[in-house]
C-alpha cells in the first residue's frame, strides 16, 4: 500500500473524527471511531479505479458529506462508514454477524443499502433494490440521506469508468436527484446535477452552461444596482437582510417519469434570485407588498407557499418583477426557514430527528409489488406543479401533468367520469395539460368512462394505475365497437386505434369474425376460423363500417431475389391501388421488410388485396397490418 494513501486514510479518518466531536459528542466519537475501524478491515486491500486509493476513503467521506450537511445522527455516521460491507467484505470476515453485534440499528440501515443480486446474472438488481430502498426509508430516513450521499461522492469520478459507463452510471444517479428535493435537500441535488449532466448529455450541458454564464455576465451589473434599491425594504418591521444568487444549471432541469431519464431547458430570464429575510409572516407579507408597489409584480407568479408549503417543505412568498429589462425572481424567507428550505430535511435533524411523514407522504404504495420501477420512481419525482381547486386547495403535480391526473388525485370517481375542466374559466378536454398556477374544475359525465388513450398523457403513477384498473372492467366501452348483446358485438369502425388486428389470419372486410376485449381495453380480432384461438373464449362479430374509404397500413417481407418486390407492385396495379407511401430495408441475409400505406379504394377492395397479398410467391410472411383514415378523407 502506498505510504502516501496511508497518511491520507489517517487524516481523513482524523477530519471526521474531529467533525463527529463537535456534532456528536464524545460518546458518540468513540462509536463513530469503533466504525471506522471496522470499515478499514472490512474493506482491507481494496483500492479505487480513480487514483489506487485506499476503497475505505469513499466510506469515510460519505460520512464525513452525510455528517457536515446536518446528518448529526451517530447510528447514521457509523452506517455511513460501513454502507458497502456486506457487499464487499469477504465471506470469512463475517460482516452481517459482526454488523449486528455492533449495532443493530446499524446493521438494518447497511443492509437495505446494500444491493439485491439478480439470480439469472449474479450482478445487482436495480428495480429490486431501488424499490428496497425507498420502502426502506419509509421508515427510517437515514437510509435514504446515507444513499444519496454514497451517489454525490461517486459522481465526481464518473470519468474513470469511460464514456459509455459514465453515462450510465450518471443516468442511475439521476435517480437520486428526485430523492434529494423530494427530502427539500435542493442544494445537493443542484450539486449532483452540476456533476451528472457532462456525462448524461454532455453538449446540451456545456451549450446550456455557456449560455447561462454569459446571460448572468450580462445580468451582473444590474444585479450590483439592484443592491442600492433594495433599501427600500432594509428597515425595521421589513426585511432584515438579503442575498442576491445566481440560478444554476438545477433550475432549468426536470426528470421525467422515466428513471434515470431528465430534460434540459433552454436556458431563459431570469437567470437570478433575491431572497428577503425577515423575522416573521407579518414583516414578509409587508416586504412583499413594498417589493411589489416599488418595482411592479409580473401576473401569475404570486405565490404563498408561507400558509401552504410546497411537498418538500419548502416555505416562502414568492414572486417575480422586471429589473434592468429582465424577470427576477424573489423569494421572501423567514430567518427559521432559510436553512431548510435549501437543506430540506437535513436542517431540522439536530433538532427533533426527520419526520417521515412530512417528507414521504407519496412512498403510502411502494408495498405494491406490481408497481414497475417506472411507477416507483413517480413517487419521488420533484413535484413543479401548483394547481389549485376552486375552493383554493392546492394539489402539486410533476411537469406535463393533465386534467385527467388533477381529476384522479381529487378522487377516483371523478377521474372516472372525466369528460374535461374549466381551467381558469375555460373549457378544456381531458388530456389539457396543466400550468403552474392553473384552477381547475373538473366536469364530468355520468357515462363518461376512462378511456385507453389516458394512460399515453398522463403522469402521474395514481392515475395510471386507477385508469389500468378500470379498464379491466368488461363493460368498458372500446371505440369502434359496440356490444348489443352478451357473446356477441358489431364492428362500426375500422380505423379505432382501440381494435388489434391479428395478423396471423388476416380479418379483412365481410369475412366471419370474433374478437374480444384484452386487459388493457384494446378489442383484439381474429377470424372466426382462426386456428390459434379456442372459440368458446370469444364473442362473434358482425360488420357494421360504412362506406368510407380507409387506409391500410401493411408490414410484411419478401425473399431477397431479383423482381420479388415487382410482383407484389404489379398486384397493387392489378387492384387500381393508390401507394401513398412503400419503404423497405433489409431484414436478412434472405429477406427484406416491407412497409406500405395503401388508399384509394374502399375497405372491402383493400382487404381483398391483402388476402391476395399473402398468396403472393414473393411474400414470406404479413408481420403486421392496420387501418387508418383515408388520407383522401383526413
Amino acid at each position: 500500500m502506498n505510504p502516501d494513501h496511508i497518511q491520507t486514510l489517517e487524516e481523513k479518518v482524523a477530519e471526521l473524527l474531529a467533525l463527529s466531536q463537535s456534532q456528536l459528542g464524545e460518546e458518540g466519537t468513540r462509536k463513530v471511531a469503533h466504525a471506522a475501524q471496522l470499515a478499514q478491515e472490512f474493506h482491507h486491500g481494496q483500492v479505487r479505479k480513480l487514483d489506487g486509493s485506499p476503497y475505505v476513503i469513499h466510506c469515510v467521506e460519505v460520512a464525513h458529506h452525510a455528517l457536515s450537511w446536518g446528518m448529526t445522527d451517530v447510528a447514521g455516521t457509523c452506517a455511513a462508514l460501513l454502507h458497502d460491507t456486506i457487499e464487499d467484505a469477504p465471506d470469512h470476515m463475517e460482516p452481517e454477524r459482526r454488523l449486528m453485534e455492533f449495532d443493530a440499528h446499524v446493521y438494518e440501515i447497511v443492509q437495505s443499502l446494500s444491493k439485491i443480486r439478480s439470480l439469472q446474472t449474479g450482478s445487482g438488481d436495480l428495480p429490486a433494490t431501488y424499490r428496497r430502498i425507498l420502502s426502506a426509508a419509509s421508515k427510517d430516513l437515514r437510509v435514504l440521506v446515507i444513499k444519496i450521499f454514497d451517489v454525490y461522492h461517486n459522481s465526481a469520478s464518473l470519468e474513470v469508468h469511460g464514456k459509455v459507463n459514465a453515462k450510465n452510471k450518471a443516468s442511475l444517479a439521476l435517480i437520486y436527484v428526485g430523492v434529494a428535493r423530494r427530502l427539500g435537500i435542493m442544494a445537493l441535488a443542484d450539486a449532483l446535477i452540476e456533476r451528472i449532466l457532462p456525462h448524461l448529455m454532455p453538449v446540451q450541458y456545456h451549450r446550456a452552461r455557456a449560455t447561462l454564464e454569459e446571460m448572468q455576465a450580462r445580468g451582473a451589473p444590474g444585479m450590483e444596482q439592484l443592491a442600492d434599491q433594495l433599501e427600500v425594504v432594509l428597515k425595521p418591521g421589513y426585511a432584515q437582510d438579503y442575498v442576491i444568487e445566481a440560478r444554476t444549471l438545477g433550475d432549468y432541469f426536470f426528470l421525467t417519469e422515466q428513471p434515470g431519464t431528465g430534460q434540459l431547458m433552454r436556458v431563459s430570464w431570469p437567470t437570478y434570485r433575491v431572497r428577503l429575510l425577515v423575522e416573521d409572516d407579518e414583516a414578509a407579507w409587508r416586504v412583499l407588498g413594498k417589493m411589489h408597489s416599488h418595482f411592479g409584480p409580473l401576473p401569475r407568479h404570486v405565490r404563498d407557499y408561507l400558509n401552504a408549503p410546497r411537498v418538500n417543505g419548502f416555505h416562502a412568498l414568492t414572486t417575480r418583477i422586471i429589473w434592468d429589462g429582465h424577470p427576477l425572481n424573489v423569494q421572501v424567507v423567514r430567518h427559521q426557514d432559510d436553512l431548510a428550505n435549501r437543506l430540506g430535511i437535513l436542517a431540522e435533524w439536530g433538532v427533533s430527528g426527520p419526520d417521515p411523514a412530512r417528507y414521504m407522504r407519496l412512498l403510502a404504495t411502494l408495498g405494491d409489488s406490481d408497481l414497475r420501477m417506472s411507477e416507483v420512481h413517480a413517487h419521488v419525482l420533484p413535484d413543479q406543479l401548483d394547481v389549485y381547486t376552486p375552493k383554493g386547495d392546492r394539489f402539486t403535480f410533476p411537469v406535463d401533468s393533465v386534467v385527467v391526473d388533477f381529476a384522479y388525485l381529487v378522487h377516483t370517481e371523478l377521474g372516472e367520469h372525466c369528460t374535461g375542466a374549466r381551467i381558469n374559466g375555460i373549457q378544456r378536454p381531458p388530456e389539457y395539460p396543466l400550468r403552474d398556477g392553473d384552477v381547475v374544475r373538473i366536469l364530468t359525465a355520468k357515462q363518461a368512462q376512462p378511456q385507453r388513450a389516458w394512460l399515453d398523457v398522463v403522469k402521474t403513477a395514481r392515475a395510471r394505475t386507477l385508469i389500468k384498473q378500470a379498464l379491466k372492467n368488461p363493460n368498458i366501452s372500446v371505440r369502434g365497437i359496440l356490444r348489443p348483446n352478451l357473446g356477441r358485438f358489431q364492428l362500426t369502425e375500422l380505423a379505432s386505434p382501440d381494435i388489434i388486428w391479428s395478423n396471423c389470419c388476416l380479418a379483412v372486410p365481410n369475412v366471419p369474425i370474433v374478437g374480444r376485449l384484452s386487459e388493457d381495453a384494446h378489442w383484439i380480432i381474429h377470424r372466426a376460423d382462426c386456428d390459434k384461438i379456442q372459440r368458446n373464449q370469444w364473442e362473434k362479430g358482425e360488420w357494421m363500417i360504412s362506406d368510407n374509404n380507409e387506409s391500410l397500413h401493411i408490414t410484411f417481407t419478401v425473399g431477397h431475389r431479383t423482381g420479388a418486390l415487382l410482383t407484389v407492385l404489379k398486384l397493387i396495379a392489378q387492384f387500381d391501388i393508390n401507394g401513398h407511401s412503400i419503404q423497405g430495408k433489409g431484414r436478412s441475409a434472405d429477406s427484406y421488410l416491407i412497409t406500405m400505406e395503401l388508399d384509394g379504394k374502399p375497405s372491402l377492395t383493400l382487404g381483398q388485396f391483402l388476402n391476395q397479398l399473402v398468396l403472393n410467391g414473393s411474400v414470406q410472411e404479413v408481420l403486421s397490418y392496420a387501418w387508418k383514415t383515408s388520407f383522401s378523407n383526413a
